[in-house]
């Protein structure tokens, strides 16, 4: 049988990247502090993610820019910012408010890891 949790982790070890999460304050103030935690990202470029794509008349839609994958313990909620690091850029980082988050349970319900779906905000 395989063990779900174990496979994430794996993929995370092999091809995650560190990010920074920022939580959002019930009032819509952000906490001043930033959760480094290990991503793995893709774009969804009409991909159907849960709660990332609506359907119209022209097709599927895609709503997130990008769709992260985050393990069990991270718990990010929609409305939560998400920086990341440009590569080769001086300290730039890209933010990206979270849109939608769905868990992926297995055996027993546990929340292995989650998707993401998030938008662009700004770069700084």
């Amino acid at each position: 049988m395989i063990n779900l949790e174990k496979s994430f982790m794996n993929i995370l070890k092999k091809w995650g990247y560190d990010v920074f999460i920022q939580r959002k304050k019930a009032n819509g103030n952000y906490e001043d502090n930033l959760q480094q935690v290990t991503t793995r990202s893709v774009f969804p470029k009409g991909r159907f993610e849960a709660k990332s794509a609506s359907e119209e008349d022209e097709g599927i839609v895609v709503n997130s820019d990008v769709v992260y994958y985050f393990e069990g313990s991270v718990n990010p909620g929609e409305g939560d910012r998400i920086y990341e690091m440009i590569p080769n850029a001086a300290n730039k980082h890209t933010i990206y408010v979270i849109d939608t988050s769905a868990p992926i349970r297995g055996k027993g319900g546990k929340i292995v890891y989650w998707t993401v779906g998030a938008t662009r905000e700004k770069q700084v």
